[in-house]
């Protein structure tokens, strides 16, 4: 018709006709409207263009007001949200969290978000004590990792992750260090992820340029995050070290170990990690 939306078509033949638009980088929906025309009425027809690499999202919660995370990374929405043609078409990694509250498996879903659909997910969530015995869930933090980039605990719901505390100047975290690396090449292909927490030493001096040392030295591929000058040490009750904690997919404490003997705790690990893997 030569004619953009929106618009008023007027002097159309009395009967049907078949109304359809189209924009370039866009989806319809619907295809195309078979109208009535009546003489002396005007009929409306409405239609929904969706960008043609971007999908929609809808996440409910049985307890309301969850914070939505896509790809490991929170967003600014709640639970029950519908993200409308905002996601980029393609897999995503999905996950809620609440404060107070661990997740029931599962405890994060891929979906493939494709353009015109909705894709839809609900989680489920309990009540939960923040302690340190198995079962209870740990503190949440928001540390900055030596890349610069920050991560969010909570936000990784849904795998099975270690936290560990450690200092250059604690021997026996450096002692049990090459160990953790071990566990988490032998373990990485079933989604481990290990967040070593640096908590700054006796003196609470250590910063990235130490993180970055122990990196390299050591040869560590998996997150080490800065703790000092953050309250995330004293908010996990941490007295000694080195502490590796163990945690599920649904964000409780499934082991617990303080100190490091190097005939026990890596073996410990391993055991207690087949377990949650199934292996």
């Amino acid at each position: 018709t030569g004619k953009k939306t929106p618009d008023t078509v007027f002097d159309i033949a009395v009967g049907d006709h078949t109304v359809s638009v189209s924009r370039s980088g866009y989806m319809v929906s619907p295809d195309s409207v078979v109208t009535t025309v009546n003489e002396d009425q005007t009929d409306t027809v409405e239609f929904t263009l969706l960008e043609s690499d971007k999908g929609s999202l809808k996440v409910s919660s049985n307890a309301a007001g969850a914070t939505i995370c896509i790809d490991n990374q929170p967003t600014a929405e709640v639970t029950p949200h519908v993200f409308f043609n905002s996601i980029p078409v393609g897999p995503h990694i999905i996950s809620i969290f609440k404060e107070g509250y661990s997740n029931r498996d599962p405890a994060k879903e891929i979906l493939d978000v494709v353009t015109g659909d909705t894709a839809e997910v609900d989680f489920a969530l309990e009540p939960a004590t923040v302690g340190k015995e198995e079962g209870n869930i740990t503190p949440d933090f928001h540390l900055q990792d030596d890349y610069g980039f920050w991560r969010q605990f909570y936000a990784y719901r849904g795998f099975v992750t270690i936290v560990f505390f450690w200092a250059s100047d604690c021997v026996p975290c450096m002692e049990e260090m090459p160990h953790l690396q071990e566990i988490y090449a032998e373990y990485e292909a079933d989604t481990l992820i290990i967040f070593g927490i640096n908590y700054g030493g006796d003196f609470g001096q250590e910063g990235i340029e130490v993180i970055r040392r122990v990196r390299d030295e050591e040869e560590i591929t998996f997150t080490f995050l800065k703790g000092v000058g953050t309250s995330v040490r004293g908010d996990y009750e941490v007295t000694e070290t080195p502490v590796p904690i163990i945690l599920d997919r649904e964000g409780k404490i499934y082991y617990y170990q303080v100190a490091f003997v190097d005939w026990y705790v890596p073996a410990k690990l391993r055991e207690k990690l087949d377990e949650l893997f199934g292996r």
